[in-house]
Order: structure tokens, then C-alpha cells, then sequence
């Protein structure tokens, strides 16, 4: 009698293990199933669409304007990162946004980057170029002469205020600009594309690695034109979607 109820007990507990593991199978092999399982994982990235409303921003000569350029720009950079990552654009639409508003989406979403686009301006329409600024203050020599390591408060047990807050991603917010520089000048053929630092407001506030892009001068007729190209924003969106993959892998 025992030995038929352990018998029993066998099947019911294998019985019990075959249900679980087709369970198993059905949830985690399912070929349809296009959502991540653990959709928590994905980055964030914020996109920052630089003017809009009745900030314009730079003018071009043929009448194109930055606020236009921007937007475009951000929309098409969003749809081709949001395979991977969490997209939140600070504006969808033609309207304005102060600095700190910019900042703050960035810094309530817990971004793990922030990414402001902009174009150039300038009196001289000549003046051309790509730029990838990432936050510097201007007394900070040691960035400038490039001489010793970046400065970090990573390890620091001083409390650090807001305005003093990017500087702690200092190093990882180079990473990506020379990241995206190295991918930029791969596929768009615009006269130079540098990375420079520069103490700008909207990157200061920023609690995580963040970049500001001006993608070409819109005061540069040829320039103007080619912001105008689907095709070159194409090239700029996928160039930028590759320097984000490039910095993240660095740190995985």
C-alpha cells in the first residue's frame, strides 16, 4: 500500500514539474512576443529639441529656421532609438520650454543620457561645421590643457549642489560626445565636426552623461540646405543612434 502512494506521489509531482516547464516555455518562447520581458531594463535617453515657439532660434538665409530643424531632427533620432531604448523628448511640438524645464524632464525621468540639438549661428556665412559641446566651466584649466585626469566627484563625500551637478559626469559626458563626433564624421560630410566643453546652461543641472549638438551652421547657405535634406537627417539620426550604442557598450 505504501509503496503504491509513493508511486502515486512520483507521477503527481512529475505531472506537476511537466506543467510548469511548458508554462515556462509558452512565456519565455513565445516568437510573436515583441515587448522586451524585462521591459524595465531599456535605458533612457532624453531629447532635447533645442527653441520652438516664438524662440526660433537661428534663421537661415533661405528661411529656415532652427526651432523646424531641431524638432525634425529629435523626431527622427526618437524613432530610431526607441528599438532599444526609452525615449522622452522635452517638446513635441512647436512650443517653448525654459532651460531649467528642459533640464528637469531630463533629471525627473532619471535619464541615463541627455541630449540637447541645436544648429549654429553666425554673422559670417561661411561659418560651418558640426560641434559637440559636453559642460565645462571656464575656470577649470585642467579640462582645458587636457594635461591631467578628468575631475570626478563620484567618490567625493561632499554635498554637491545643483549647479555644480554635471560635473561629476564630466568624463562619461566626453565619452559620449567623442563617441557620437566618431560616428557623425563617419556618415555626414558637413566641413568639420569638433567636440568642444563650454560652461552651457542646459547641460549644468544635468545629473547624468549629457551633450549638446549643434549640427551645422543654418547661416551657412550649404549647410542650410543640407539640414534641409531628409536624407542628411536621416544620416545624422542614425550616426547619433550609433554613438549612443557605442558609449553604452563602453560601460556594460
Amino acid at each position: 500500500m505504501s509503496m503504491s502512494c509513493d508511486l502515486v506521489t512520483q507521477k503527481a509531482v512529475r505531472s506537476i514539474f511537466i506543467l510548469i516547464t511548458l508554462l515556462l516555455v509558452s512565456l519565455l518562447g513565445d516568437a510573436e512576443a515583441k515587448t522586451p520581458f524585462f521591459k524595465g531594463i531599456k535605458k533612457t535617453v532624453v531629447l532635447d529639441p533645442g527653441h520652438g515657439g516664438h524662440d526660433i532660434g537661428a534663421r537661415g538665409p533661405d528661411g529656415g529656421l532652427e526651432k523646424n530643424v531641431t524638432l525634425t531632427l529629435a523626431t527622427e533620432l526618437a524613432a530610431a532609438l526607441r528599438d532599444e531604448y526609452k525615449v522622452v523628448m522635452t517638446r513635441t511640438g512647436d512650443y517653448g520650454l525654459d532651460l531649467a524645464g528642459r533640464t528637469n524632464t531630463a533629471n525627473h525621468s532619471e535619464a541615463d543620457l541627455f541630449i540637447s540639438i541645436h544648429t549654429g549661428g553666425s554673422f559670417l556665412h561661411n561659418a560651418g561645421g558640426i560641434i559637440i559641446f559636453y559642460f565645462r566651466e571656464l575656470s577649470d584649466q585642467t579640462l582645458a590643457s587636457g594635461s591631467e585626469p578628468l575631475k570626478s566627484f563620484e567618490d567625493s563625500d561632499d554635498q554637491i549642489t545643483w549647479d555644480e551637478i554635471q560635473q561629476k559626469h564630466t568624463g562619461s559626458s566626453s565619452i559620449l560626445a567623442k563617441s557620437i563626433q566618431s560616428r557623425i564624421s563617419g556618415k555626414v560630410k558637413f566641413s568639420r565636426c569638433n567636440v568642444q566643453s563650454a560652461p552651457l546652461l542646459v547641460l549644468r543641472g544635468a545629473d547624468m552623461p549629457a551633450v549638446l549638438i549643434e549640427t551645422g551652421y543654418l547661416t551657412n547657405p550649404a549647410e542650410e540646405k543640407a539640414l534641409k535634406d531628409p536624407e542628411v537627417i536621416s544620416r545624422l539620426a542614425a550616426a547619433i543612434r550609433q554613438g549612443v550604442e557605442d558609449f553604452f557598450s563602453k560601460f556594460e
